[in-house]
Protein backbone atom coordinates (compact mmCIF):
# COMPACT_ATOMS: atom_id res chain seq x y z
CA UNK A 1 0.00 0.00 0.00
CA UNK A 2 2.87 2.40 0.78
CA UNK A 3 4.00 2.55 -2.84
CA UNK A 4 0.53 3.66 -3.88
CA UNK A 5 0.50 6.38 -1.24
CA UNK A 6 3.92 7.48 -2.53
CA UNK A 7 2.44 7.63 -6.04
CA UNK A 8 -0.35 9.79 -4.64
CA UNK A 9 2.14 12.20 -3.02
CA UNK A 10 4.18 12.43 -6.22
CA UNK A 11 1.01 13.19 -8.14
CA UNK A 12 0.26 15.98 -5.65
CA UNK A 13 3.70 17.51 -6.20
CA UNK A 14 3.37 17.33 -9.98
CA UNK A 15 -0.08 18.84 -9.78
CA UNK A 16 1.17 21.70 -7.61
CA UNK A 17 3.96 22.41 -10.09
CA UNK A 18 1.58 22.39 -13.04
CA UNK A 19 -0.86 24.65 -11.23
CA UNK A 20 1.82 27.24 -10.70
CA UNK A 21 2.35 27.32 -14.47
CA UNK A 22 -1.28 27.79 -15.51
CA UNK A 23 -4.35 29.28 -13.87
CA UNK A 24 -6.49 26.91 -15.92
CA UNK A 25 -5.10 23.87 -14.12
CA UNK A 26 -6.53 22.87 -10.76
CA UNK A 27 -5.34 20.33 -8.25
CA UNK A 28 -6.95 18.53 -5.34
CA UNK A 29 -7.46 15.37 -3.39
CA UNK A 30 -10.32 13.36 -1.94
CA UNK A 31 -10.79 10.42 0.42
CA UNK A 32 -13.63 8.55 2.05
CA UNK A 33 -15.67 5.37 2.35
CA UNK A 34 -16.57 2.91 -0.40
CA UNK A 35 -19.39 0.36 -0.67
CA UNK A 36 -19.00 -2.11 -3.50
CA UNK A 37 -20.25 -5.43 -4.75
CA UNK A 38 -19.93 -7.78 -7.68
CA UNK A 39 -23.25 -8.42 -9.42
CA UNK A 40 -24.26 -11.29 -11.65
CA UNK A 41 -26.85 -14.06 -12.09
CA UNK A 42 -27.33 -16.58 -9.29
CA UNK A 43 -27.15 -20.31 -9.74
CA UNK A 44 -30.66 -21.75 -9.43
CA UNK A 45 -31.65 -24.65 -7.22
CA UNK A 46 -33.97 -27.61 -7.96
CA UNK A 47 -37.09 -25.49 -7.34
CA UNK A 48 -35.75 -22.46 -9.20
CA UNK A 49 -34.61 -20.72 -6.02
CA UNK A 50 -31.50 -18.51 -5.87
CA UNK A 51 -28.56 -20.33 -4.29
CA UNK A 52 -26.17 -17.37 -4.39
CA UNK A 53 -26.22 -13.82 -3.06
CA UNK A 54 -23.82 -10.93 -3.64
CA UNK A 55 -23.82 -8.13 -1.08
CA UNK A 56 -21.90 -4.92 -0.44
CA UNK A 57 -18.44 -4.85 1.08
CA UNK A 58 -17.13 -1.68 2.75
CA UNK A 59 -13.70 -0.15 2.16
CA UNK A 60 -12.01 3.19 1.59
CA UNK A 61 -10.48 5.23 -1.22
CA UNK A 62 -7.93 8.03 -1.48
CA UNK A 63 -6.71 9.90 -4.51
CA UNK A 64 -5.52 13.01 -6.30
CA UNK A 65 -7.36 15.11 -8.88
CA UNK A 66 -6.16 17.30 -11.74
CA UNK A 67 -8.63 19.61 -13.50
CA UNK A 68 -8.56 21.73 -16.62
CA UNK A 69 -10.91 24.71 -16.37
CA UNK A 70 -12.32 25.51 -19.79
CA UNK A 71 -14.45 28.22 -18.14
CA UNK A 72 -15.33 29.14 -14.56
CA UNK A 73 -18.25 26.69 -14.74
CA UNK A 74 -17.11 23.90 -17.06
CA UNK A 75 -14.04 21.69 -17.34
CA UNK A 76 -12.42 18.26 -17.52
CA UNK A 77 -11.06 16.34 -14.56
CA UNK A 78 -8.77 13.33 -14.31
CA UNK A 79 -8.03 11.37 -11.13
CA UNK A 80 -5.68 8.78 -9.67
CA UNK A 81 -7.54 6.89 -6.93
CA UNK A 82 -6.52 3.96 -4.73
CA UNK A 83 -9.86 2.18 -4.31
CA UNK A 84 -10.91 -0.84 -2.24
CA UNK A 85 -13.72 -2.82 -3.83
CA UNK A 86 -14.93 -6.42 -3.97
CA UNK A 87 -18.00 -8.17 -2.58
CA UNK A 88 -19.38 -10.64 -0.07
CA UNK A 89 -20.36 -13.81 -1.94
CA UNK A 90 -22.61 -16.40 -0.27
CA UNK A 91 -23.83 -19.80 -1.42
CA UNK A 92 -26.46 -21.77 0.49
CA UNK A 93 -27.96 -24.93 -0.96
CA UNK A 94 -27.35 -28.39 -2.44
CA UNK A 95 -23.76 -28.98 -3.46
CA UNK A 96 -20.83 -31.37 -3.66
CA UNK A 97 -17.35 -31.48 -2.17
CA UNK A 98 -14.37 -33.70 -2.96
CA UNK A 99 -12.57 -34.70 0.23
CA UNK A 100 -8.96 -35.89 0.21
CA UNK A 101 -8.22 -34.64 -3.29
CA UNK A 102 -5.35 -36.41 -5.07
CA UNK A 103 -5.08 -39.13 -2.40
CA UNK A 104 -5.96 -42.84 -2.59
CA UNK A 105 -9.08 -42.14 -0.50
CA UNK A 106 -10.40 -39.25 -2.59
CA UNK A 107 -14.17 -39.16 -2.04
CA UNK A 108 -16.98 -37.03 -3.41
CA UNK A 109 -19.73 -36.19 -0.94
CA UNK A 110 -23.03 -34.39 -1.49
CA UNK A 111 -25.05 -32.32 0.94
CA UNK A 112 -25.85 -28.73 1.87
CA UNK A 113 -23.11 -26.15 1.38
CA UNK A 114 -23.09 -22.97 3.47
CA UNK A 115 -20.30 -20.85 2.04
CA UNK A 116 -19.41 -17.23 2.72
CA UNK A 117 -16.49 -15.51 1.00
CA UNK A 118 -15.41 -11.89 1.32
CA UNK A 119 -13.51 -10.81 -1.80
CA UNK A 120 -11.12 -7.87 -1.32
CA UNK A 121 -10.02 -6.29 -4.60
CA UNK A 122 -8.00 -3.07 -4.70
CA UNK A 123 -7.75 -0.98 -7.85
CA UNK A 124 -6.02 2.08 -9.19
CA UNK A 125 -9.00 3.95 -10.63
CA UNK A 126 -8.34 6.37 -13.49
CA UNK A 127 -11.60 8.24 -14.14
CA UNK A 128 -11.83 11.00 -16.75
CA UNK A 129 -14.89 13.22 -16.33
CA UNK A 130 -16.56 16.35 -17.58
CA UNK A 131 -17.87 18.60 -14.79
CA UNK A 132 -20.28 21.52 -14.61
CA UNK A 133 -20.84 23.87 -11.67
CA UNK A 134 -24.29 25.13 -10.61
CA UNK A 135 -23.50 27.43 -7.72
CA UNK A 136 -22.40 25.30 -4.78
CA UNK A 137 -23.43 22.11 -6.67
CA UNK A 138 -21.13 20.38 -9.15
CA UNK A 139 -22.23 17.55 -11.43
CA UNK A 140 -19.76 15.35 -13.28
CA UNK A 141 -19.64 12.18 -15.29
CA UNK A 142 -17.44 10.18 -17.61
CA UNK A 143 -15.56 6.93 -18.05
CA UNK A 144 -13.59 4.94 -15.50
CA UNK A 145 -10.64 2.60 -16.11
CA UNK A 146 -9.37 0.41 -13.27
CA UNK A 147 -6.10 -1.48 -12.86
CA UNK A 148 -6.25 -4.40 -10.39
CA UNK A 149 -3.50 -4.03 -7.76
CA UNK A 150 -4.29 -6.85 -5.34
CA UNK A 151 -6.97 -9.51 -4.97
CA UNK A 152 -7.62 -11.67 -1.91
CA UNK A 153 -10.52 -13.48 -0.28
CA UNK A 154 -11.39 -15.03 3.05
CA UNK A 155 -14.23 -17.05 4.50
CA UNK A 156 -15.36 -20.62 5.00
CA UNK A 157 -17.21 -23.53 3.44
CA UNK A 158 -19.42 -25.54 5.79
CA UNK A 159 -21.11 -28.81 4.83
CA UNK A 160 -24.21 -30.27 6.52
CA UNK A 161 -26.24 -33.44 5.90
CA UNK A 162 -23.37 -34.81 3.81
CA UNK A 163 -23.48 -38.30 2.32
CA UNK A 164 -20.89 -40.35 0.49
CA UNK A 165 -21.35 -41.85 -2.97
CA UNK A 166 -22.51 -45.02 -1.13
CA UNK A 167 -25.20 -42.93 0.64
CA UNK A 168 -23.48 -43.29 4.02
CA UNK A 169 -23.73 -40.32 6.39
CA UNK A 170 -20.66 -38.07 6.71
CA UNK A 171 -20.10 -35.81 9.71
CA UNK A 172 -20.54 -32.06 9.36
CA UNK A 173 -17.27 -30.38 8.39
CA UNK A 174 -15.91 -26.92 7.60
CA UNK A 175 -12.96 -25.72 5.52
CA UNK A 176 -11.37 -22.27 5.76
CA UNK A 177 -10.94 -20.27 2.56
CA UNK A 178 -7.74 -18.19 2.42
CA UNK A 179 -7.33 -16.92 -1.12
CA UNK A 180 -4.74 -14.81 -2.87
CA UNK A 181 -6.01 -14.77 -6.43
CA UNK A 182 -2.75 -13.44 -7.85
CA UNK A 183 -0.19 -15.67 -6.14
CA UNK A 184 -2.02 -18.91 -5.23
CA UNK A 185 -1.22 -21.95 -7.34
CA UNK A 186 -3.34 -24.84 -8.56
CA UNK A 187 -4.04 -27.53 -5.92
CA UNK A 188 -2.55 -25.27 -3.21
CA UNK A 189 -3.55 -25.81 0.43
CA UNK A 190 -1.96 -25.05 3.78
CA UNK A 191 -0.34 -27.84 5.79
CA UNK A 192 -3.03 -28.05 8.49
CA UNK A 193 -5.33 -31.07 8.04
CA UNK A 194 -8.15 -32.91 9.78
CA UNK A 195 -9.52 -36.46 9.48
CA UNK A 196 -13.08 -37.21 8.48
CA UNK A 197 -14.70 -40.65 8.27
CA UNK A 198 -16.06 -41.58 4.83
CA UNK A 199 -17.37 -45.14 4.22
CA UNK A 200 -15.35 -46.47 7.15
CA UNK A 201 -12.04 -44.83 6.16
CA UNK A 202 -10.32 -41.80 7.67
CA UNK A 203 -9.83 -39.31 4.84
CA UNK A 204 -7.23 -36.54 5.27
CA UNK A 205 -8.54 -33.12 4.32
CA UNK A 206 -6.71 -29.74 4.38
CA UNK A 207 -8.42 -27.40 6.84
CA UNK A 208 -7.40 -24.26 4.88
CA UNK A 209 -7.31 -24.09 1.10
CA UNK A 210 -6.15 -21.60 -1.52
CA UNK A 211 -8.08 -19.99 -4.35
CA UNK A 212 -7.33 -22.73 -6.91
CA UNK A 213 -7.23 -25.80 -4.64
CA UNK A 214 -9.92 -27.58 -6.65
CA UNK A 215 -8.20 -27.00 -10.02
CA UNK A 216 -5.55 -29.23 -11.58
CA UNK A 217 -3.96 -26.34 -13.49
CA UNK A 218 -3.91 -22.55 -13.33
CA UNK A 219 -3.21 -20.56 -16.46
CA UNK A 220 -4.48 -17.13 -15.38
CA UNK A 221 -5.85 -15.40 -12.30
CA UNK A 222 -9.55 -15.44 -11.45
CA UNK A 223 -9.99 -11.66 -11.62
CA UNK A 224 -9.03 -9.73 -14.73
CA UNK A 225 -6.35 -7.01 -14.55
CA UNK A 226 -8.43 -4.30 -16.24
CA UNK A 227 -11.99 -3.16 -15.63
CA UNK A 228 -13.92 -0.45 -17.46
CA UNK A 229 -17.10 1.41 -16.62
CA UNK A 230 -19.05 4.62 -16.31
CA UNK A 231 -18.95 7.09 -13.42
CA UNK A 232 -21.35 9.78 -12.24
CA UNK A 233 -20.78 12.18 -9.33
CA UNK A 234 -22.51 14.99 -7.44
CA UNK A 235 -20.46 17.32 -5.19
CA UNK A 236 -21.56 20.03 -2.77
CA UNK A 237 -18.99 22.77 -2.08
CA UNK A 238 -18.95 24.04 1.49
CA UNK A 239 -16.63 26.85 0.42
CA UNK A 240 -14.43 27.56 -2.61
CA UNK A 241 -12.23 24.52 -1.96
CA UNK A 242 -13.82 22.11 0.54
CA UNK A 243 -16.53 19.75 -0.73
CA UNK A 244 -18.37 16.50 -0.03
CA UNK A 245 -19.38 14.17 -2.84
CA UNK A 246 -21.26 11.00 -3.71
CA UNK A 247 -20.14 8.93 -6.68
CA UNK A 248 -21.45 5.84 -8.46
CA UNK A 249 -19.18 3.57 -10.53
CA UNK A 250 -20.96 1.17 -12.87
CA UNK A 251 -18.74 -1.55 -14.33
CA UNK A 252 -19.39 -2.57 -17.92
CA UNK A 253 -17.05 -5.55 -18.31
CA UNK A 254 -16.86 -9.04 -16.82
CA UNK A 255 -14.46 -8.83 -13.85
CA UNK A 256 -13.67 -12.55 -13.64
CA UNK A 257 -12.61 -15.24 -16.07
CA UNK A 258 -15.08 -17.88 -17.24
CA UNK A 259 -12.54 -20.68 -16.69
CA UNK A 260 -13.29 -20.44 -12.97
CA UNK A 261 -17.01 -19.66 -13.25
CA UNK A 262 -18.36 -23.13 -12.43
CA UNK A 263 -21.40 -24.68 -10.81
CA UNK A 264 -21.27 -25.30 -7.06
CA UNK A 265 -24.44 -27.38 -7.23
CA UNK A 266 -23.25 -30.37 -9.26
CA UNK A 267 -20.51 -31.85 -11.43
CA UNK A 268 -20.57 -33.53 -14.82
CA UNK A 269 -20.96 -37.32 -14.82
CA UNK A 270 -17.20 -37.68 -15.37
CA UNK A 271 -16.42 -35.52 -12.33
CA UNK A 272 -15.41 -32.40 -14.27
CA UNK A 273 -16.78 -28.93 -13.58
CA UNK A 274 -19.95 -27.64 -15.21
CA UNK A 275 -19.05 -24.31 -16.80
CA UNK A 276 -21.47 -21.41 -16.26
CA UNK A 277 -19.70 -18.48 -17.98
CA UNK A 278 -21.75 -15.78 -16.23
CA UNK A 279 -21.04 -12.07 -16.69
CA UNK A 280 -20.18 -10.56 -13.30
CA UNK A 281 -19.72 -6.80 -13.01
CA UNK A 282 -18.31 -4.51 -10.33
CA UNK A 283 -20.46 -1.68 -8.96
CA UNK A 284 -19.50 0.77 -6.24
CA UNK A 285 -20.59 3.85 -4.30
CA UNK A 286 -17.97 6.26 -2.98
CA UNK A 287 -18.66 8.98 -0.40
CA UNK A 288 -15.82 11.48 -0.19
CA UNK A 289 -14.51 14.59 1.50
CA UNK A 290 -12.21 16.55 -0.77
CA UNK A 291 -10.38 19.81 -1.33
CA UNK A 292 -9.55 21.55 -4.60
CA UNK A 293 -7.10 24.38 -5.25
Amino acid sequence: MYKYLLLFLLTCLVGSSLQAQSEKLGFGFRAGASYAKITGPSELGPAGENLESMTNKSGFHIGATISYKATDLFGIRGEFVYSQRGSILDYNGPSYYVLGRRTLLESKVTGTRNQSLKVNNTYLDLPVMVYYKLGFLELSGGINSSLLLSSTGGGSTGFDDAKSSNHAAVDTFSVRLEHNYKSDKAEEALAETFLIMVDGFNVTQPSRVGAYYEYDTKDKNLFKTLDFGLVACASIYINSGLYVSARYIHGLTDVDRNDYDVSLQSLNSDGTFIQRADVNKSKAWQFSVGFSF
